[in-house]
Order: C-alpha cells, then sequence, then structure tokens
C-alpha cells in the first residue's frame, strides 16, 4: 500500500567506532536514497557488520537526519499546532490524496509528555450516500464531523494531540476504504516527521461509523496503533480478524439496547471469541467489550480516551499472528517484525513467528481446497524477519522452525544497509531494524 514518497536521508553522523566511522559521505547517502529502490544499488560500507552499540546509537541519528531532510523538501504541509488560539486550529486544512481530497483539523490538548506527544485520530460517524451531489455535500457527515470537534473541546480529556478527518467522499463513505488507508498513512508520518508525536502512543478511535472503521484497522493495520476504541459500533469477525488483534489494544463502547444492524451482538461475538484468544495466549489480547446498560446507540464518549492513553505500543511483541489477506482493496505486505516480498498465491495465508530467547518458530498455513478440512503448511514464498537486540541476542546462532521443522541455525548481521532500507520503508523510528533473516516458506 505504501505509495507514500521516500524522503531523502542527509546523514550527519559523528562516529561512534571505527567501523561506523568508515560510513560514506552524507551526500552519498542522501543520493542513494533519493533513487528509485530498484536503482539504489549497493552503499558503500554498508553491509559491514555492526556492533550492538553502534547500531543502536544509529537510530535516532538516522531518525533526527530524515526529519529533517524531510523538512528541507518542503514535506511539512500540516498546520501548525495553535493551543491558544482554538478558533484558528478549527480552520480546515485539506489533503489531497489523488482524486480524493479529505479535510481535517490538527488540534492540541494539554502540554507535552517528554517522549513526544500522543496522537489520537479521531473518526466521525455517518458514513456514505450515493445520492450526495458532491464528496462533501453530506449534511450528516458534515454533522458528525463537527460533533468529533465540539467532543475534543468538552469530553475528550487526555493531553494529546487530536487529528479529525472529515469523510473524503460522502458518496463513497467508509473509513476503511483504501484512499483512507492512505490518507491516514500520510497525515499519522507526517505528525512524526514534523509534530514531535510519540511513534509508539498512536491511538485511533471512532463513532458509529467511525467506529466500523476504527476496528477494522484493529484487525487489518495493528502495527501502526497503540489502541483503538470502538464507540457505537462492532465489526464481524471475518472483517476484522481478532487473531491480528494480539498486539493492539481494542476497546468497544456500546449501548446494550444498540440493536440495529446487529451491533450488540457483534461486539459481544468479538469480545468472547478474543477473551478464547486470551486464553490460550494470556500475554497477548489486551481488550474491553464494554456495554452500557440502558443506553442505545448513543452512548457515553468519555470513557475511550483515557482507557487508550494508558496503553504504548510494542514494536517488538515477541510474537506476531499475521492474516493475510485484502484490507479493502490492498495486502498489506509488513506487520511488525515480519514482511512479504510479494502477495502470496493463497489468501488468506495465516503465519505465526514467535521469539523464545533465540529460537525462532514459525508457522505459514493456508485453507485446504475442501471448505472445512482444516489448514494445509504453505507451499512456498518467503518471510522477512526484521531483528534487533531487543528481539533476539544477535551476537549469537538463532535457531528456527518452520511448520515444525527445524532448520540450519543462522547467524544474524547488524548492517547499515537493512537500517536504512527499514527506516525508509516505514518513516517511523520504531521500525528501524538493525538485521534481517529471509526465510523460504518451502518445505525443505
Amino acid at each position: 500500500m505504501r505509495t507514500r514518497k521516500l524522503f531523502a536521508l542527509f546523514v550527519a553522523l559523528a562516529p561512534t567506532s571505527a567501523l561506523v566511522a568508515q560510513e560514506p559521505p552524507a551526500t552519498v547517502l542522501e543520493a542513494w536514497f533519493a533513487k528509485p529502490p530498484a536503482e539504489r544499488g549497493a552503499l558503500p560500507n554498508a553491509e559491514e557488520p555492526l556492533s550492538r552499540r553502534d547500531a543502536e546509537a544509529l537510530v535516532p541519528r538516522l531518525w533526527a537526519a530524515c526529519r529533517a531532510d524531510a523538512a528541507r523538501r518542503g514535506e511539512d504541509t500540516l498546520p501548525a499546532i495553535l493551543p491558544g488560539d482554538l478558533e484558528k486550529a478549527l480552520e480546515p486544512t485539506t489533503l489531497q490524496i489523488g482524486e480524493h481530497a479529505m479535510p481535517y483539523v490538527l488540534l492540541c490538548k494539554g502540554e507535552k509528555p517528554a517522549g513526544g506527544w500522543p496522537l489520537f485520530l479521531c473518526l466521525h460517524g455517518g458514513g456514505g450516500n450515493a445520492e450526495a451531489q458532491g464528496p462533501h455535500a453530506w449534511d450528516v457527515n458534515s454533522r458528525e464531523w463537527q460533533a468529533q470537534k465540539t467532543l475534543f473541546q468538552r469530553v475528550y480529556q487526555p493531553a494529546g494531540l487530536y487529528l479529525i478527518p472529515r469523510m473524503a467522499d460522502d458518496r463513497q463513505g467508509r473509513w476503511y476504504f483504501d484512499h483512507n488507508q492512505k490518507a491516514f498513512e500520510e497525515l499519522i508520518t507526517k505528525c512524526l516527521l514534523f509534530r514531535e508525536v510519540d511513534a509508539d502512543r498512536v491511538y485511533l478511535m471512532g463513532i458509529s461509523e467511525g467506529g466500523y472503521g476504527t476496528i477494522r484497522f484493529a484487525g487489518n493495520r495493528p502495527d501502526r496503533f497503540a489502541a483503538t476504541g470502538g464507540m457505537a459500533a462492532a465489526e464481524p469477525l471475518e472483517t476484522s480478524p481478532p487473531e491480528n488483534m494480539r498486539n493492539v489494544a481494542l476497546r468497544i463502547d456500546i449501548g446494550e439496547r444498540d440493536t440495529m444492524f446487529d451491533r450488540i451482538g457483534l461486539a459481544r461475538r468479538m469480545g468472547e471469541r478474543l477473551a478464547e484468544l486470551r486464553a490460550a495466549d494470556p500475554q497477548g489480547y489486551d481488550f474491553v467489550v464494554n456495554v452500557q446498560t440502558g443506553r442505545g446507540h448513543g452512548i457515553d464518549y468519555s470513557q475511550t480516551p483515557p482507557w487508550l492513553e494508558k496503553r504504548v505500543r510494542n514494536p517488538r511483541p515477541s510474537r506476531v499472528v499475521w492474516t493475510v489477506q485484502p484490507f479493502h482493496t490492498t495486502v498489506e505486505l509488513q506487520r511488525y517484525w515480519l514482511a512479504l516480498d510479494e502477495i502470496p498465491a493463497a489468501m488468506p495465508l495465516y503465519l505465526s513467528a514467535t521469539f523464545t530467547g533465540n529460537q525462532l518458530r514459525i508457522t505459514a498455513e493456508i485453507d485446504a481446497p475442501k471448505p472445512g478440512s482444516g489448514r494445509l503448511p504453505a507451499s512456498g514464498g518467503r518471510l522477512r524477519v526484521r531483528l534487533d537486540d531487543r528481539l533476539a541476542d544477535l551476537d549469537a546462532p538463532i535457531a528456527i522452525t518452520v511448520n515444525g521443522q527445524a532448520r540450519a541455525e543462522v547467524q544474524a548481521v547488524r548492517r547499515l544497509d537493512v537500517m536504512a532500507r527499514t527506516l525508509a520503508e516505514r518513516l517511523d523510528p520504531s521500525y528501524c531494524f538493525a538485521a534481517e533473516l529471509v526465510i523460504d516458506l518451502e518445505a525443505k
């Protein structure tokens, strides 16, 4: 999905060892990052091994240089943070995503924590109206967008930045559509680069139609957020796979009388499935389904933000569960510290990868051809496993098992080219990795 620009990287690094001192000049790095990936070739000395200390020291320096270069290139199109001028802050800015235009506001509340701002992405209710006379012509979505701004002023309490977008096209609706995925990715990335947002404290919440979108993102893009909150909303298990929510916190607030479209039933079934998953894997699946007594579709919205703000993303969970399938029409090829080179030939592809010390266990399965006949081992494809010393001891060999079959032990190597490439792919400092293994999923 990632169609965002890859920013050139101006690296002005003080050497941390004799090896780091051999890095190519900043102009060479900048020219390399400016090229399309297929044309980049090799960076001088980039494949030389790094020590753990060198690799850890490089991450903040690479990120700082990336931010500085992005600013130099004029990529900061976000509105200024105006904590003392709400009237001015409420004047919308518009993000262009292909043929779609998304108005939004960026609001500020409270004091910035030492680790950076939390970011709350707030999705309004409403939806789609095929009869609307234009992309922003339906008064329901306009009214619901205004309601989110009012909730920011009167109800939402946690300190942070609040990014409140308006539906890009009333005639289509649906927050999970591809153009909205791209818009959210661009806006979040720019907030990381230019507004001192803590990459591990990004939250998504929404009401009604916005809540549907929130839960879909939890099941399909969990690695972007620390926590998500769907209010007056629920989703089927098929569209929002709960297995994928192992490492993202999910809260659903729903009225007990919210029976339209079986919202209360869907919410309870989601909670039941998440409870089963947590019982089998107690280190994951942080969730709450809060049924508000006596309420219908209108509920108390004040409970979700303070619950979300207590959660912090772990970008290096010891276990990743990934059902690979289309999210709208896009197939994501990255999830936490895992990546695929291409869209799988058969989907859903069920991946699970677990680190226990320096033991890596991978399962890769697909559905059997006959419905109801269980799963079979995946018969091909390559899986990239991104590593650093928070996941494993990279100075020691790593033992690998794929679908129960032991593979030869491997020695991971920390390298500058892996760090530069993974940072450029995600533009998220928490996903800058020092080493990478490429594992053939074909049975040996």
